[in-house]
């Protein structure tokens, strides 16, 4: 008997959002599409129409109803309020449910919801983003069905490792405000004007959406460096070919969702090295000083010093941006699919 299996996620396709829950989602999709014939057969329902028609509920218990695998990729009120319907469904339907986690949030989300835990006891598999969160669940919750299933691209891309030295460029490449540590780019920027003056070939760009509240407070910000800049929200395609031609991708985030960043994924895929806030699981996904540098939120100058090193030493510098690609190998959709099969394959 064939497989058939429903991707359940925010894909953002309604708006062509781009952010870690809609690239992951759809990058689980496509790699699955990629393997459709040995599957069986594939569908997805995209969670964003619950915005425009409440008629997309009965739409998704209607695709629901046709599968018998059911890839699950929920944000926070998709688990709250959808999974327990999902789950009874699963139940009365046997229908297996594969819960693929996106970001870091999930152990601390369970604490008061006891139900939720042990529904979720009871599904086929929990997939997590690093081995940390995996423990993590195994030792509060006592979940037997929960495995490392860490983030992924379906790329070609081999990086040309090009160092310029008359220019070292700086890239932000998230969404755009203080949590993911745009307020500490700034103090970086002030930091290299401080200690170089006008004399510097230091470049700072930002990549990503803006969020509203805080667009004021970004734009009075870029407005104090003449060598600090926004470009655009790059589109998946573009994403390799453009970080390339940067130094060094920067991530001083502290967000409480966070759990393996799309963007140090990318930073390496492009042969570019991170320096990172040691965040919740950072230090699973960073080997200091080979792939990059992580540096803790209370010692900001250690922030400012690993950018400082990669500047004036060239040669650290190309050998971690081949160090980056390297570790890159390890976030392959072949290794991801090698988990998968075993439990899609009939």
């Amino acid at each position: 008997m064939k497989n058939k299996v429903l991707v359940l996620g925010y894909f953002g396709y309604t708006t062509n959002q781009l952010d870690g829950q809609t690239v992951k989602t759809i990058s689980v999709y496509e790699l699955l599409k990629s393997k459709e014939k040995e599957i069986g057969s594939l569908s997805y329902f995209d969670t964003q129409q619950f915005q425009y028609s409440k008629l997309s509920f009965f739409k998704m218990f209607s695709s629901l109803l046709k599968c018998n695998t059911l890839i699950y990729l929920p944000a926070h009120n998709n688990l709250k309020y959808i999974f327990p319907l999902l789950f009874i469904i699963s139940k009365l339907k046997r229908i297996e449910i594969i819960y693929i986690v996106i970001g870091g949030w999930m152990d601390v989300f369970l604490q008061s919801k006891k139900m939720h835990v042990a529904m979720l006891s009871k599904i086929k598999g929990i997939f997590t983003e690093s081995n940390q969160m995996t423990n993590n669940l195994i030792a509060k919750y006592k979940f037997k069905n929960v495995l490392t299933f860490p983030n992924f691209r379906l790329h070609s891309f081999i990086p040309s490792f090009k160092i310029e030295n008359n220019s070292f460029k700086v890239a932000f490449m998230a969404r755009i405000f203080k949590e993911k540590g745009i307020d500490i780019v700034f103090r970086l920027a002030d930091y290299v004007q401080k200690t170089y003056g006008k004399e510097h070939s230091i470049s700072i760009d930002f990549y990503g959406p803006i969020q509203k509240d805080e667009e004021d407070y970004f734009r009075e910000e870029l407005d104090k460096y003449a060598f600090v800049s926004y470009k655009c929200i790059l589109e998946p395609e573009q994403i390799y070919s453009t970080l390339e031609q940067y130094d060094v991708v920067v991530l001083p985030t502290r967000f409480f969702t966070e759990g393996f960043p799309g963007t140090i994924m990318d930073a390496y895929i492009s042969g570019v090295p991170v320096v990172v806030s040691r965040w919740k699981y950072a230090s699973e996904f960073v080997n200091h000083g080979d792939s990059g540098f992580l540096f803790d939120l209370d010692k900001e100058d250690d922030f400012y010093s690993y950018v400082d090193r990669l500047y004036n030493d060239r040669s650290q510098l190309l050998k971690m941006k081949h160090g980056a690609y390297k570790k890159s190998k390890e976030y392959s959709s072949e290794n991801a699919w090698q988990i998968l099969e075993k439990y899609l394959v009939i």
